[in-house]
């Protein structure tokens, strides 16, 4: 049985047992093998495309040890896994969603922007059970790759390669390594010129496998130097320079566990593509997926003390690009976004229970009352005991 088969037949199997929505996605078409939940977002306010979406999801999960939990831009949940052996070529990924995330299956999924009826199939999950059926998942698609080949590679591609490797050797006149042609590869991963870089990053190698002969440990040194110059250039085209120095250390390590052309052919290819993407299709999903994973987080641990050092550290960024994304899409600091969190959960509390003001005030984060009620007062514009009075 082909492995997206063997993929199919466990999305199938996982639906009947969860109720969890699931589809099959082919990485190098962008295609989906069986009907995604939505192809495209209702909302125009939110508008997505359900490729994009899950196409970041999967490379997260790739970069993530195989799972990954990531929201949609109208705040739905859904889980990725490839079904690939560690530091290989991802060709399929296993998405499940949408599912409703709360502290408890029994509350509201309190988004102004959806439907409640267009929700009513839609599972509900605590953050505990997301996490249990990620880490289940991601069991299951590593055990389709144990015992299946390499995947195929485009036999036209690598023929077309072979042939001009071919003519090099039969050349005796020496060829210079095309110095220039790495720049203007640069210049296509900045334009997002996909097919273009594809074909001039297919001759560079041609001559590295050429010029370093049967020598590996040469082949693999100019392959890392070809990770450096794509680097730079998705960093050039708007990247985050954090999130793609995080990418070229794991790729680094990753060189070594190549032992054939074909594969790693395969796999820097796959590379160029997702620096590609990163620059261009990611950065808005990238960004809603932050917000609605520090938004849960916050709301699971508003009694806690929340630093901004830990907030970043669940989503995975440095500091200060954590920092950058919070002003961009919301306008505010870590520390204003807590307060205002803490704040409409407090108005919850005050409208629909009769715990008095310095209990509400303990439940939410706030350590003294007074400071609660001074930030209480600045965001409402009166304090605790007078909302409580007016809308009770």
């Amino acid at each position: 049985m082909e492995l997206s088969e063997r993929c199919l037949h466990l999305c199938s199997h996982i639906t009947t047992l969860t109720g969890v929505h699931s589809t099959l996605l082919h990485i190098p078409t962008k295609a989906f093998l069986s009907e995604p939940f939505r192809n495209d977002c209702a909302y125009q306010e939110t508008a997505c495309s359900a490729v994009m979406t899950h196409l970041y999801g999967a490379y997260e999960a790739q970069r993530w040890d195989g799972k990954y939990i990531y929201y949609c831009p109208r705040g739905m949940v859904f889980l990725a896994a490839p079904p690939n052996d560690p530091g290989g070529v991802m060709e399929y990924c296993i998405i499940l969603g949408p599912i409703l995330l709360s502290n408890s299956v029994d509350d509201p999924f309190d988004d102004p922007l959806q439907d409640p009826a267009s929700l009513a199939d839609v599972p509900r999950m605590t953050t505990a059970q997301a996490r249990s059926l990620e880490e289940l998942l991601a069991a299951a698609a590593r055990s389709l790759a144990l015992d299946i080949l390499p995947p195929d590679v485009d036999s036209g591609r690598l023929a077309d390669m072979m042939q001009k490797m071919y003519d090099h050797t039969e050349d005796e006149r020496p060829k210079e390594y095309p110095v220039e042609s790495e720049r203007q590869l640069q210049e296509y991963i900045r334009a997002g010129d996909k097919e273009a870089a594809q074909q001039l990053l297919n001759e560079l190698l041609v001559h590295i496998y050429h010029r370093a002969g049967s020598d590996p440990a040469a082949i693999k040194a100019r392959v890392r130097e070809l990770l450096v110059l794509m680097n730079r250039a998705t960093i050039d085209g708007g990247a985050d320079a954090d999130e793609v120095f995080a990418l070229c250390a794991r790729y680094d390590r990753e060189v070594d566990s190549f032992r054939n052309f074909e594969d790693l052919n395969r796999w820097i290819g796959t590379i160029l593509h997702q620096f590609i993407n990163f620059v261009f299709d990611f950065n808005t999903i990238r960004h809603q997926n932050v917000v609605f994973k520090t938004t849960a987080y916050i709301k699971e641990n508003l009694a806690d003390k929340l630093t901004l050092d830990k907030a970043a550290e669940q989503v995975y960024l440095s500091k200060s690009y954590f920092c950058r994304i919070l002003r961009e899409e919301l306008g505010c600091t870590f520390t204003e976004y807590v307060n205002r969190l803490r704040i409409e959960k407090s108005k919850s509390l005050l409208r629909g229970t009769e715990l008095s003001i310095s209990e509400i005030a303990c439940a939410v984060g706030f350590g003294d009352q007074s400071y609660f009620t001074r930030i209480f007062k600045k965001q409402t514009g009166m304090a605790p005991g007078k909302y409580r009075v007016r809308k009770g």
